[in-house]
C-alpha cells in the first residue's frame, strides 16, 4: 500500500474523473427538469386543453334495420328486442366466482362464457363484454331481482331479427348472421355499428346496404380509468329503408301447404311485369335459428343435408326440363320455316337414327301429327325428328333468346345458369365434337340440357305475353324514410321508390307464338292432352307437363330386381309449366316435384294452386251464362 500523499498529478486526475461522472449524472436530470418546465409552464395551457379532450368519448349507437313487408303490408321480417348478458371486468373483484354463480343460476354453460372472455380480452377498460346473447324473460328477471349478487353484470337491450312466418318463405328473405371481414371492409364507417349482424342470403343479403341504417352516437365524459361520468350530447341513428315485396304471404303459405311433404320448387309471377307472387323451395328452414345463434352441429346438418335445405331450388336447382322444352324446339322449327302449323310427322312409337333407336312414351305411336297436336300429346318422336332438322346450334340460339341458360337477373343471390348445349360448348367442356345423335335427347329437354325453375317460368311467361322476356322482381318498392323537418317530434315521412319493369322483345313471326300457345292450351284442355289433370272449370289453363329421368328405366328395374324395392330418390322428376287465363294471362307458374314420378302429379298441384289464386287472391270475374234461346230465336 502506498503511504506517501497523493501527488498533484494524481489529484488532478481524480478531480477530472469526478467532474465527468457528475456531468453524466446531471445531464439526464437537467433534461427531465427542462421537459417538466416545457410541459407544465411553457406548454401547460395547450396540454390542459388536450387533457379535457381525452376525457370525451364518442360511443356509436346502432340504427334499426329496415322492415320487410309483403305486397299487402304484412310484416315478413322485423326487429324485436333481445336481452344480452354483459360483464364489465373492472367492476368485479372475482370474475370466476361471478361466472360460476351465473352458470348455476341461469343454466348457461361456463365454457361458453370463458370463450366470450377470451375473444374479448383486448377490449378497453370498462368496456362491456357480451357473455351470452338472447336471454329469456325468466333469466332477465332473475338477474334484475338479485342484481347485487352479480357485481359487474348488467343486461343490455339489443335488437334481433325476427321472421314471423318461420319456415314459410325462408329462401326469399334469407337469414342474418355475423358480418365477415370481407363484408366489413366494404361498409362505410358510419354503418359499422348497425352492421354487426347482416343478411347472408336472400333479400336480406341483396338489399343489405339499403336495410342497414346509419349509426347514431352518444358523446360521454369518462374518467382516467375509462368509466363514464356523464352524457354530454347525442345524435339519433338514422333507420334503414323498408322493403315492400311482390310476394303474397297468404298465397306463399297455401302453395307450401299444397306441396305437403313433397320436395321441389314452385314460382308464380305476373308474365306482363315480372312481379313474383310466390317462390317456394322445399324443404325449408327457420331463419330465426340463425338470428338466435346457430351451433356448429346444426350448421353442419343444414349445410350438408342431401335435400339441400339451404339451397333456393327456384334459382339454384338445375334440372332437365323434359317435355316443357318442346315448345322451344317447335318455335325454332317454325321460325326457320322448316315446318308450319300444318306440317305433319309420323309417330310409330319409335324412331331409328343410324344405330340409335329412341321411343315415344306411347309405344303404340300417335300416327301423323302437326306441331299443335304434338304438343297436345307430348309426342317425343315428332320433336326428335324436327330437332335433327333444326340442329343443336339453332336450338341453342332460340333457347338463349328466351333466356334459357342465362341468369334471369332476379333480385336474389346465387342464381345458377343451367346448361343449354351446342357444338362449341361440348368442345370446350369435353374437348370432343358434337355428334348428330346427341341432338335427339336435346329435342325433348334431356341429355345435357338443364334449367332452373325461374328460367323455365321466364320462358313460359314470354310465350304467354307475346314474346317479351321480363326480368322477375321480388321487391316491389323501397320505402325510404325522410326526416320531417316540420315535425317537432322528429318523425319521418316515407317515400316509395318502385322497382323498374325491365322487358326485352323477342323478334318472332306473328303466327309462331299463337301456334305454340294453342298446343299448350290443348295439352290441358284437349281430349288427348297429357296435362289434362290441370284442367279447371274455374279458369282456362294452358301449359305443358314434363317428366325427367333421374336414372334410366333399366337402372331402376335392375335396382328393383336386386333389392326388391326402389327408393323414391330414383324416380323421375315431375314438371308442369303454364299460364292462366288463356285469353288474358295474369299469372304464369313453373312447378317441379322432385321424384314426383309423372308430370300429371305436378299438373294436379298446379290446378289446385291456380284455383286458389283465382278464388282467394285475385278472384276471376265470372261471365254470365248466355240467355236461353226462345222459340222465336230458333225460328229466325
Amino acid at each position: 500500500m502506498k503511504e506517501e500523499p497523493l501527488s498533484l498529478e494524481e489529484l488532478k486526475l481524480f478531480n477530472r474523473r469526478e467532474l465527468i461522472i457528475r456531468g453524466v449524472i446531471s445531464l439526464p436530470f437537467i433534461g427531465c427538469v427542462w421537459r417538466l418546465w416545457n410541459l407544465q409552464i411553457k406548454s401547460g395551457e395547450k396540454y390542459r386543453e388536450l387533457s379535457k379532450g381525452n376525457r370525451i368519448r364518442l360511443n356509436s349507437v346502432a340504427a334499426p334495420r329496415g322492415i320487410i313487408y309483403d305486397r299487402n303490408g304484412l310484416v315478413l321480417s322485423k326487429n324485436i328486442p333481445a336481452f344480452n348478458l354483459m360483464l364489465v371486468r373492472e367492476d368485479t373483484d372475482d370474475i370466476e366466482t361471478v361466472l360460476r354463480k351465473i352458470s348455476v343460476t341461469l343454466q348457461i354453460r361456463l365454457e361458453s362464457m370463458h370463450k366470450a372472455l377470451v375473444s374479448n380480452k383486448r377490449v378497453a377498460k370498462y368496456e362491456p363484454i357480451i357473455l351470452f346473447k338472447d336471454l329469456s324473460w325468466y333469466q332477465v328477471a332473475l338477474i334484475s331481482a338479485y342484481q347485487e349478487e352479480f357485481p359487474g353484470i348488467s343486461i343490455e337491450i339489443a335488437s334481433r331479427r325476427f321472421f314471423p312466418n318461420l319456415q314459410s318463405g325462408a329462401h326469399i328473405y334469407g337469414y342474418m348472421n355475423k358480418i365477415t371481414k370481407g363484408q366489413l371492409r366494404e361498409l362505410p364507417v358510419k354503418k359499422l355499428m348497425s352492421a354487426k349482424i347482416v343478411g347472408q342470403e336472400g333479400i336480406e343479403k341483396v338489399y343489405n346496404d339499403r336495410l342497414i341504417g346509419t349509426d347514431g352516437g352518444v358523446q360521454v365524459e369518462v374518467d382516467s380509468t375509462g368509466r363514464i361520468i356523464k352524457t354530454l350530447n347525442s345524435i339519433d341513428p338514422y333507420p334503414g329503408e323498408d322493403l315492400r315485396l311482390n310476394i303474397d304471404s297468404k298465397l306463399q303459405k297455401k302453395v307450401e301447404k299444397i306441396f305437403g311433404e313433397r320436395q321441389g320448387a314452385a314460382i308464380m309471377m305476373d308474365p306482363k311485369n315480372g312481379e313474383v307472387f310466390s317462390l317456394v323451395s322445399l324443404p325449408s328452414f327457420d331463419p330465426n335459428e340463425f338470428s338466435q345463434g346457430l351451433t356448429q352441429k346444426r350448421w353442419d346438418y343444414l349445410s350438408s343435408h342431401p335435400s339441400k335445405i339451404l339451397h333456393n331450388k327456384c334459382i339454384q336447382g338445375t334440372y332437365s326440363p323434359g317435355s316443357t322444352f318442346k315448345m322451344i324446339v317447335g318455335i325454332a322449327a317454325l321460325e326457320m320455316g322448316l315446318i308450319d302449323e300444318n306440317t305433319e310427322q309420323l309417330c310409330e312409337g319409335y324412331f331409328r337414327y343410324n344405330r340409335t333407336q329412341v321411343h315415344c312414351w306411347k309405344r303404340s305411336g300417335h300416327g301423323n301429327l302437326n306441331v299443335v297436336q304434338a304438343l297436345e300429346n307430348s309426342c317425343n318422336i315428332f320433336f326428335y325428328k324436327i330437332a335433327l332438322e333444326v340442329g343443336v346450334d339453332k336450338i341453342y340460339e332460340y333457347s338463349r333468346k328466351f333466356g334459357l341458360g342465362l341468369e334471369t337477373g332476379i333480385d336474389l343471390s346465387n342464381e345458377n345458369n343451367g346448361v343449354i348445349p351446342n357444338k362449341e360448348w361440348k368442345q370446350k367442356k369435353y374437348n370432343e365434337v358434337w355428334y348428330p345423335g346427341e341432338t335427339l335427347p336435346v329435342g325433348i329437354g334431356q341429355g345435357y340440357v338443364s334449367v332452373t325453375p325461374i328460367q323455365l317460368l321466364n320462358y313460359i311467361s314470354s310465350i304467354a305475353n307475346d314474346g317479351y322476356v321480363v326480368k322477375p322482381r321480388v321487391v316491389k318498392a323501397v320505402i325510404r324514410k325522410i326526416p320531417d323537418e316540420e315535425d317537432e317530434k322528429k318523425r319521418f315521412r316515407t317515400q316509395l321508390n318502385f322497382t323498374e319493369v325491365q322487358r326485352r322483345k323477342i323478334d318472332l313471326l306473328p303466327t309462331t307464338l299463337n301456334t305454340i300457345r294453342e298446343g299448350m292450351r290443348l295439352n290441358v284442355q284437349g281430349k288427348n292432352g297429357t296435362g289434362i289433370h290441370a284442367r279447371s272449370d274455374l279458369v282456362s289453363i294452358a301449359g305443358k307437363t314434363g317428366t325427367t329421368q333421374v336414372v334410366s328405366y333399366k337402372t331402376r328395374a335392375k335396382i328393383k330386381k336386386e333389392t326388391g324395392t326402389v327408393d323414391l330418390k330414383y324416380f323421375d322428376h315431375a314438371w308442369f309449366a303454364g299460364f292462366a287465363p288463356f285469353d288474358d294471362p295474369q299469372v304464369a307458374i313453373a312447378l317441379i316435384i322432385e321424384n314426383g314420378k309423372s308430370g300429371r302429379h305436378a299438373a294436379l298441384l298446379v290446378k289446385e294452386i291456380l284455383e286458389y289464386y283465382f278464388t282467394e287472391i285475385s278472384p276471376i270475374e265470372k261471365k254470365p251464362p248466355p240467355p236461353e234461346e226462345t222459340l222465336q230465336d230458333k225460328l229466325i
